[in-house]
């Protein structure tokens, strides 16, 4: 190594400086001066020490100045249009430097207080506009922008102040295909895609009018609307903190308030569409205004900044209304209702290939293409996840102390120590099926629509709803339904019971939730102590059958059942056998002796959970289509009857065959 660094040499000559000793008497008075000397340097160190610490304690609550790089770019010449100061008070950006004033403390709202939210209505909505097949990418920003790596605890609703969508436009994946097969899954499995008409292209009018009028007929309402196309990354937190404050660009010299109101609008106002951040009061002037001041490109929010940009004064604007049609009072609430318009050309940044050229202050970065470049952004802004939910009730409890590896460790939303939204007394049940599509395609139409089905029953009685195809695709060596095992045994530790449900399987009674059905089959089994201590599988042996239906099954978490899934998945000849794979090395490890008492097993039953079609009864609970071909076609014909059932048609065995 060390040939290998730069070999410095001093300028000595071989010359050697002959140095004569100095007479006793100087040296004495060279002592002497030295002494006198070093007496006034310690006087002068002890007043500069005393100087200091009077100026570091009267500094101690001021802003700290780090000796850094000017990383805060120069402010925007562009206009900032604000509208006129209401109630005789002055429309000014407040003193950022001073203390802020001291409020009393609400002790029934503590700060550290964790509020559910029950309502539809959100302070943020993100909306992240997609193409279908951008899936990568939008893993990565579930992950990175929401905490969400995986849905073993799933959002069974957003309870937040925040709500996120990915915003797909431009239609959907081939049909048929692979990467369409792994679209649908997805789509079961988080169930936060907007797919909108192929005719709708990713504008700001559209964002819009969707925003306004389709989220609006599901009452669901907002303050802020913050979008980005898929190929931008926002600092999500960042934004939020700073409409939370009240102010934009707070650290930088151009702050601007916006005193928390929602008729603002936050943008590069070019023609790109990238990142924007549009209140809801904005974003209804907008619309209302569109035919006013003829806005024919889909750039609205710009042109409704360049239309009020281009007016010179607060009284061209009411003479512009004025002369569109409307009396001089109206004219005046046009002039109140003009939105607060904060152009961005410095924070909103196009991406230069390197987060290098990334600083503190940029809250979006466009055109980034590359998902390692939005992982390293990621992680080169420290940006830290927003909390969009708080899962249903689980069993999760975490056994390893949970450090950091390094530093570059991803921040994700811990589940530890949150509060149980609902069902406080009730066991944690999840509902699984697979959202796996085999590659004949045959579920395809219908899997989407039958994960919806026990989605919306899930959602209804407060349980978690989970859907798995990643355990399906990993089988090796054995059929691809071995992955129901898989699957089973990843998210069982998660819950107190899991209940699983065949794709083909169809929710028919949604009236009852499975804490009824439990406390039913405990009622049934004649001993409420020994079933709560010993029964640990809950399955169907329909009529004629010889062995149990594993297309339908409670199971609940306990050392019994994690050795029962370990001890089936051993068995090795069933690995690929007909007609029975996976259900048949279930049946072999049950009929154990020393496994009987943990099993309850419904003997020739029809109707609890586990209907075949021809045996349906009216107010069934579950009927499983498992013919020996492709149960597409039933499928869907079970989903319809499920939904004349809802409104209080009748349906009979014959419509389901």
């Amino acid at each position: 190594m060390s040939s290998d660094l730069p070999q410095f040499k001093s300028d000595t000559t071989t010359t050697t400086a002959i140095r004569r000793p100095l007479p006793p008497r100087l040296n004495k008075r060279i002592l002497v001066t030295l002494a006198v000397s070093g007496i006034f340097f310690l006087l002068f160190l002890n007043a500069r020490v005393t100087t200091s610490s009077s100026s570091t304690s009267s500094q101690d609550n001021q802003p700290q100045q780090v000796n850094e790089p000017n990383l805060i770019p120069p402010a925007s010449n562009d206009k900032v249009i604000a509208p006129l100061p209401q109630d005789d008070k002055e429309d000014t950006v407040p003193d950022l430097l001073s203390e802020p004033e001291e409020h009393e403390e609400d002790d029934t709202h503590p700060s550290n207080e964790i509020i559910i939210n029950t309502s539809n209505h959100y302070k943020y909505l993100v909306v992240i506009a997609s193409t279908a097949d951008q899936m990568a990418r939008r893993q990565l920003i579930r992950e990175r922008y929401f905490g969400l790596r995986d849905n073993l605890l799933p959002c069974m609703r957003f309870n937040t102040d925040t709500m996120y969508t990915f915003w797909i436009h431009g239609g959907s994946v081939t049909p048929r295909t692979a990467e369409r097969r792994l679209y649908e899954a997805e789509k079961m499995e988080w169930n936060d895609l907007e797919e909108l008409p192929t005719n709708v292209p990713y504008t700001q009018a559209s964002i819009l009018e969707w925003a306004e009028t389709t989220l609006a007929d599901r009452g669901i309402s907002y303050d802020y609307l913050i979008v980005q196309d898929i190929h931008s990354f926002v600092h999500i937190s960042d934004i939020r903190q700073e409409l939370e404050h009240g102010v934009i660009s707070e650290d930088s010299e151009s702050p601007v308030a916006v005193d928390h109101t929602t008729n603002m609008v936050w943008a590069p106002f070019t023609s790109t569409d990238q990142v924007f951040v549009v209140g809801a009061a904005a974003a209804r002037v907008a619309l209302e205004k569109r035919n006013e001041i003829q806005s024919s490109s889909s750039h609205l929010l710009t042109d409704l900044y360049h239309y009020y940009q281009s007016n010179e004064s607060i009284d061209q604007v009411k003479d512009d209304a004025i002369e569109f049609g409307e009396d001089e009072g109206e004219a005046e609430v046009q002039v109140q209702s003009m939105p607060l318009f904060i152009p961005e050309t410095h924070r909103f940044m196009q991406w230069e290939n390197n987060v290098e050229s990334v600083h503190k202050d940029h809250a979006a970065v466009t055109h980034v293409y590359q998902d390692t470049e939005f992982v390293d952004l990621a992680r080169w802004t420290s940006l830290e996840p927003v909390r969009v939910c708080f899962p249903p009730k689980s069993a999760y409890k975490p056994t390893l102390e949970q450090n950091p590896i390094d530093d570059d460790e991803e921040i994700i939303l811990s589940q530890d120590d949150l509060p149980d939204t609902v069902n406080n007394d009730k066991p944690s049940i999840a509902l699984m099926t697979s959202s796996f599509i085999y590659d004949d395609n045959c579920m395809e139409p219908s899997a989407t629509k039958a994960a919806l089905n026990k989605r919306k029953y899930a959602e209804r009685h407060g349980h978690a709803f989970v859907a798995r195809s990643t355990e399906f695709a990993q089988q090796r060596g054995r059929k691809t339904v071995w992955g129901k095992v898989d699957a089973v045994e990843k998210v069982l530790p998660k819950y107190d019971w899991i209940f699983w449900m065949d794709m083909d399987a169809v929710i028919m009674n949604q009236e009852h939730s499975l804490f009824e059905l439990l406390d039913d089959l405990r009622t049934r089994y004649g001993n409420d102590q020994a079933f709560d201590e010993n029964i640990d599988l809950i399955t169907a042996k329909p009529r004629g059958d010889p062995m149990l239906n594993a297309g339908v099954f409670f199971l609940r978490n306990t050392e019994w059942s994690r050795q029962f899934l370990r001890q089936v998945q051993q068995v090795t000849e069933w690995y690929n056998k007909r007609p029975a794979y996976e259900q048949g090395a279930m049946w072999q490890i049950m009929l154990k002796p020393e496994n009987q008492p943990h099993i309850y097993l419904l003997e020739n039953d029809d109707h609890t959970f586990n209907t075949f079609p021809k045996r349906y009864q009216p107010g069934d609970f579950i009927v499983h289509f498992a013919p020996d071909k492709c149960p597409n076609a039933l499928t869907l014909q079970g989903l319809a009857a499920a939904e004349r059932i809802e409104i209080g048609q009748s349906v009979t065995a014959a419509d389901l065959i």
